[in-house]
């Protein structure tokens, strides 16, 4: 089967609906698919066997000047597109807003073939001015988009809920759960301290990370203030984006750029706690590479409400902004004076929850069934 995948960018930019896209890709692939890759040339494409990229000439203004996410594709490359779609047995997209996933669908449509889509998001805190954009822009999608998929993979329940409130239920709505690369995310034979010293970190202080771009909707604000509160603590910040934390002038806070999988494993075997006070997203593709290493999450209600993990394996940010700072630094020094064996026992059952539930080959494998013509 020939299969057009289209994201809005490629992996290295960043983001986890690429990474997404790209692990599924390349389990399509190794089913013996042929997938051509369409997303922005803004950022390098990723090699992988069987997959082709199809790097397409973007301006990529709406992320520099806003924050948000939204390249515009050329003409030449949008009738690239269109031949490709013509010429595929399916569509498969990621996220129904982004220009390029609606012109997909569109061509889907016109050339009678099969579409799948995977919905990592809802609404976006954004600027007020913007929200109403967001909120029309995703009742378009649902219309022309995901209302006439043959299936939809929702990352997390709230995602589903919301797009459900807005276009009502369909028997084509489905959770879908990302996935994990149990090979690559698993936990390590060095204890945290040894992971730690071998990171260059000292292994006697705690070592919180965080994970993820560097936009408003991360509340990076919420890191540095917990940072600043407790200078006997260890940070890591990893990523990239219009923030700049390299700007706090803190010394307990390191600040890495996006790094290769494998080496971004080690820095979760190597810390205590996952810290990720996000808005308005699903259920990030962090926390469950964190957790698969056997690292805690400790994270805001919202982000736990678009997974079904249990309750005691995540510590909760408390989500009003006056109070989240001060409280989630005690939630996080709670943690931190729980004796070592009750740690211990939880980063195990972490491990083993991801274990058991996130695999890639699930995810993969619903999607082919609604992207192949006898649904089999």
């Amino acid at each position: 089967m020939r299969i057009v995948l289209v994201t809005h960018f490629y992996p290295s930019h960043g983001g986890g609906v690429e990474k997404v896209a790209g692990q599924l890709a390349l389990r399509m692939a190794a089913a013996g698919h042929d997938v051509r890759w369409f997303a922005s040339d803004t950022d390098e494409p990723p090699a992988g066997p069987g997959v082709r990229c199809v790097p397409m000439r973007a301006f990529n203004g709406v992320e520099r000047t806003t924050g948000f996410p939204y390249p515009l594709w050329g003409p030449g490359s949008l009738a690239r597109l269109a031949r490709a779609v013509r010429e595929a047995d399916a569509v498969h997209v990621h996220d129904c807003i982004y220009a390029g996933s609606l012109l997909a669908a569109a061509f889907a449509r016109r050339h009678g073939k099969r579409l799948a889509v995977t919905q990592h998001i809802g609404l976006v805190p954004l600027l007020p001015l913007l929200r109403p954009v967001l909120g029309a822009a995703n009742r378009l999608g649902a219309r022309l988009v995901l209302e006439r998929a043959a299936g939809v993979a929702f990352i997390s329940p709230a995602v589903h809920r919301y797009f459900e409130a807005i276009s009502g239920p369909s028997s084509a709505y489905h959770d879908v759960a990302n996935g994990v690369d149990h090979e690559m995310f698993h936990p390590g034979d060095l204890s945290p301290q040894a992971q730690r010293a071998a990171l260059g970190f000292d292994p006697a202080r705690p070592l919180l990370l965080f994970v993820g771009r560097f936009v408003a909707k991360k509340r990076l604000w919420l890191v540095r203030a917990m940072a600043e509160a407790s200078p006997d603590w260890q940070w890591c910040v990893i990523g990239h984006g219009p923030e700049q934390p390299q700007t706090w002038g803190l010394p307990n806070v390191r600040v890495l750029p996006p790094m290769a999988q494998p080496v971004l494993a080690d820095y979760y075997r190597a810390a205590d706690l996952l810290v990720l006070p996000s808005e308005g997203e699903g259920f990030p593709l962090v926390v469950q590479e964190a957790m698969a290493c056997g690292l805690p999450a400790c994270i805001t209600a919202d982000v736990a409400a678009g997974s079904t993990m249990p309750r005691s394996l995540w510590l909760e940010l408390p989500e009003v902004p006056a109070e989240t700072a001060r409280h989630g630094a005690a939630v996080i020094a709670n943690w931190l004076a729980l004796p070592g064996a009750e740690r211990t026992a939880k980063r195990a059952a972490c491990a083993e929850h991801a274990s058991k539930t996130w695999h890639w080959d699930v995810a993969a494998r619903a999607h082919l069934c609604w992207l192949q013509a006898d649904g089999a």
